[in-house]
């Protein structure tokens, strides 16, 4: 890597001369706002059992003063381990200690219990997400006007994984937050080499945060002990506290320094070479280039920032790059289990989004569409995922993982065929969060009545349009002229249309089952469902009597909740109560 003489204080090798100074903290300060503002714009959280982790031990720091998770046994392994009779998270603390300050501002409006942990997280990944933007804003702006470094900066936090990571307390908005930070260290030492010995401080903490980065950590760290070789001492003792802290948490919450709790998972880089790489690229469901297409761009602007004289800086940050890719890429769960596109490359994508300006200038407008597309697609994520795609298709997890390579069934096809939308609003009433909901279908028909005859589509009749945006709730599927409801949270959704609400309706339902199904009727303005409970044993008949005006909700749920259960239904209408059980279709003439 070291394409110039070490310690050379004098040409730089860069086309771009960075200046003492970027943007100033009012412009910066602006930007974060918005982005946060932006990053939080969904209103609602999407956790996995990796973040619900992650969250509860940064509410068990705020409310216990401790980082266990005695008091949180819904945790279970492999997410949490018993070390000496206490519960500890297997992931690294950092993510959850930083997290803390913003679980305890949220504690002074709401309570933490589930809903307020989650929301809680949510708002410190998005805050640390804003941040990291803002710092690569800062870096790009010593390069470039600060347009190009604001455009940059928007598509980093909204073109990105780093969106998707900022819906739950992931832990790689933090690790993001500090490779940023290096990134920035790396130009600013250009001119004042002492910061190439302080770029020590933020590689620690971005290891300690997310130990799976080591790659990038290590190939950044030796790129500037080459350049910089007279700092290595002072590379070396900035890292130091970092790596004492995270030793002494090792040796009180696992018993020893060495020990973490990943310890003996060597083995699980077991993925053959060439397969998990591929995938982490061209996946429908996880590529890189599917998700976050706007890299192809940021890796032209790297070949061109090269080719113009920036040897070291292209080199440094692109075997950085490569490194991770070629770590992630032999992991086991490459593809990143449930989450929302390519979470294991998030961490590498401040160093490639560096040189977005330079791929701009190469591009051209196809380019700024490129970046355009990422920002859709993460879109599409913040306020259509609601985990279906991986209750339909990740659980249980299959050998080989048919489903990450099924184009027609990838999460972009399911949730843009679906056509569901969920703006939500948290609210802090009596001391409690609630997220209020308003499920939204593009184009769909609206009728009376709902039948399951085609291979997964509702089919929606009746002249009289009493009910609309139905979409199927969480795993819920149609198969064999039924709607099939076999977990959690199954069910169906539908809407009163404004012109029924007025009459007195009732929902049947047909269908045979084991268990409870639930009808819920609730609305936007609504603390909470009204549920009532209806027994199935067997072939069941559901009349349902509705009134918006008794209720108020406009929002009809048909599910099995919590509860374990099945069901299939054949059919559901939603009439006034006198209406035939079936009426008469006329077929138009030939």
């Amino acid at each position: 890597m070291g394409v110039r003489s070490p310690e050379s204080s004098s040409q730089s090798g860069s086309l771009y001369d960075p200046r003492p100074a970027g943007p100033g903290w009012p412009a910066a300060s602006v930007l974060c706002l918005v982005l946060f503002l932006l990053l939080v714009s969904n209103g609602r959280a999407i956790e996995s059992a990796d973040t619900r982790v992650n969250a509860r031990l940064a509410a068990s720091l705020a409310l216990q003063g401790n980082l266990d998770l005695d008091e949180y046994p819904e945790v279970e392994f492999p997410f949490a381990h018993e070390v000496d009779g206490h519960r500890v998270s297997i992931y690294p603390a950092l993510p959850a200690v930083l997290a803390a300050p913003v679980f305890l501002a949220c504690r002074a409006f709401f309570v933490l219990d589930d809903t307020g942990i989650a929301l809680a997280g949510k708002f410190a990944a998005s805050l640390f997400s804003a941040l990291a933007a803002t710092v690569l804003f800062w870096t790009i702006g010593r390069r470039h006007p600060w347009a190009d470094a604001r455009f940059a900066a928007v598509v980093f936090a909204l073109g990105t994984s780093l969106w998707s990571t900022s819906q739950a307390l992931w832990q790689h908005p933090t690790a993001v937050l500090f490779l940023s930070v290096v990134v920035l260290f790396m130009l600013k030492a250009e001119h004042d080499d002492n910061w190439a010995g302080r770029a020590g401080l933020p590689l620690a903490l971005a290891l300690v945060a997310r130990h799976a980065d080591v790659a990038l950590v290590g190939v950044l760290a030796l790129a500037i002990a080459v350049r910089w070789p007279r700092r290595v001492p002072w590379l070396f003792a900035w890292s130091l506290a970092p790596m004492l802290l995270l030793l002494a948490y090792q040796w009180a919450y696992f018993g020893s320094p060495l020990e973490h709790g990943f310890s003996g998972s060597l083995g699980r880089f077991s993925t053959p070479w060439g397969q998990g790489h591929f995938g982490l690229l061209v996946s429908p469901a996880k590529g890189l280039l599917v998700f976050t297409p706007v890299v192809v761009v940021a890796i032209l602007g790297l070949v061109r920032a090269f080719r113009r004289g920036e040897h070291w800086l292209t080199l440094a940050l692109g075997c950085a790059v490569l490194g991770h890719f070629v770590l992630m890429g032999r992991w086991a769960d490459w593809h990143g289990g449930e989450s929302f596109g390519p979470r294991l490359m998030t961490d590498a994508l401040p160093l490639l989004l560096l040189f977005l300006p330079e791929g701009i200038a190469v591009a051209g407008g196809w380019g700024a569409a490129l970046a355009m597309l990422g920002i859709a697609v993460q879109l599409l994520g913040a306020f259509a995922d609601d985990g279906r795609w991986e209750r339909l298709y990740q659980r249980p997890p299959r050998p080989g993982h048919p489903e990450l390579w099924d184009v027609s069934n990838s999460p972009l096809a399911l949730y843009i065929r679906r056509a569901a939308f969920f703006p939500s609003l948290p609210e802090a009433r009596a001391g409690q969060v609630i997220v209020r909901q308003y499920p939204l279908v593009l184009f769909g028909p609206k009728g009376s009545r709902f039948d399951f005859a085609s291979p997964d589509r509702i089919e929606v009749k009746g002249a009289d349009a009493t009910a609309g945006d139905a979409y199927l709730m969480s795993g819920a599927q149609v198969d064999e002229g039924y709607l099939r409801l076999r977990g959690r949270r199954d069910g169906l959704f539908l809407r009163v249309t404004r012109e029924a609400r007025p009459r007195r309706l009732e929902l049947r339902v047909n269908g045979h089952g084991d268990g409870t199904l639930y009808v819920g009727e609730r609305s936007f303005w609504s603390n909470k469902t009204r549920f009532r409970e209806y027994p199935m044993r067997g072939v069941f008949r559901i009349r349902h009597p509705y009134l918006f005006a008794d209720s108020g909700g406009s929002d009809l749920l048909i599910t099995l909740g919590r509860d374990a259960g099945t069901a299939s239904i054949d059919s559901v209408a939603l009439v006034p109560p006198g209406e035939p059980e079936s009426v008469i279709e006329l077929k138009p003439s030939p």
